[in-house]
């Protein structure tokens, strides 16, 4: 009797081992898929600290430039195989704006409104910054003589001290004629005309202003930090009247398979941890205003931005780019 009691007891629990069991393999296990146009070693760099926090989910990565990803999106839609749509242009999101979906972060009040979707919910939120400013040659100018606001680029004592670049050839450089032509219309550009130099290449322009060719610039900040560190006679303006807030950002992809731990990563993505590690791999300005500029560049919270219309700015660029070459040719 006893025997067969153990002999029961023994099927019972190799039989609740095997239910157990079969419900283990049951619960599917977490998957998170990226689509990164970051690059290779800042979105690794993310992945791995978001494994330490959640080491039960899957991460995997594509990575690819952004209009093969948007390609992609349109074309697996309704059933899309990416979750997360990481270090795309803000634009990108407006103009795909129903493919994405909403999720307050929970660091969403850390983040500037300026630099996120304004949706409630947010569809995205900013991932990192290409902010444009005044490059200035400290030996050709005083410091009394040096412009402060976009408006000083006009004034008649600058003329022939200044360089740009095209804004047919170069996309920063459409930006900056769109912000002037955005902040004074178009009949404040023939007094910048007048005062500059226009060369087909956007690198040339901090080139010229570091060795002196010219006393004065207009350049992605980065470029300004970079001749600051190499010694070059250089310093930075960020115009008074402030400067376009163009931003990459971070979404959900709407009706990704992963919504769950998409959210998670979202949530993760938007700390000032993860801030830290885009600004410290590759040296990027970043949306979170506790963190300084790169290298000598001042924090997001000492510079003065406004809104950076970019579906505007892109639906007027042949229009405005035609109008302006009639003024420089």
């Amino acid at each position: 009797m006893i025997r067969k009691l153990l002999g029961i007891g023994l099927v019972l629990c190799l039989a609740a081992g095997l239910v157990f069991a079969a419900g283990a393999r049951e619960e599917p296990a977490r998957q998170l898929l990226i689509w990164s146009a970051a690059a290779e070693d800042e979105a690794e760099a993310l992945i791995e600290a978001f494994r330490a926090h959640y080491p039960d989910i899957t991460v995997n990565m594509i990575r690819a430039g952004s209009g093969e990803l948007l390609t992609r999106l349109q074309a697996e839609q309704p059933r899309p195989q990416g979750d997360i749509l990481l270090g795309i242009a803000k634009e990108a999101y407006d103009a795909n704006y129903d493919l994405f979906t909403g999720h307050k972060v929970v660091n969403h009040d850390e983040i500037p409104a300026d630099v996120r979707d304004t949706a409630d919910p947010p569809r995205y939120y900013g991932y990192s910054m290409p902010l444009q400013a005044i490059m200035v040659n400290t030996q050709l100018l005083s410091e009394a003589d040096i412009p402060r606001s976009w408006a000083d680029l006009a004034d008649p004592k600058y003329r022939g001290e200044i360089i740009l670049a095209n804004p047919a050839t170069s996309g920063s450089a459409y930006a900056q004629l769109y912000m002037m032509y955005n902040l004074y219309g178009f009949d404040f550009l023939p007094g910048v005309v007048a005062n500059t130099v226009y060369t087909a290449s956007s690198t040339a322009v901090p080139e010229s202003v570091a060795r002196g060719e010219y006393a004065i610039g207009v350049t992605g900040e980065a470029n300004i930090a970079m001749y600051i560190e190499q010694g070059a006679p250089v310093t930075y303006v960020y115009p008074e009247e402030g400067t376009g807030a163009r931003f990459d950002a971070s979404g959900i992809i709407k009706g990704g398979p992963n919504l769950e731990t998409a959210k998670l990563f979202m949530d993760f993505v938007t700390t000032l941890e993860a801030y830290e590690i885009i600004y410290t791999t590759r040296s990027r300005r970043v949306v979170h205003p506790a963190l300084p500029g790169p290298g000598p560049l001042p924090g997001l919270s000492d510079i003065k931005l406004f809104e950076y219309d970019a579906a505007e700015a892109a639906a007027m660029r042949e229009e405005l780019t035609n109008r302006f070459l009639d003024l420089i040719q």
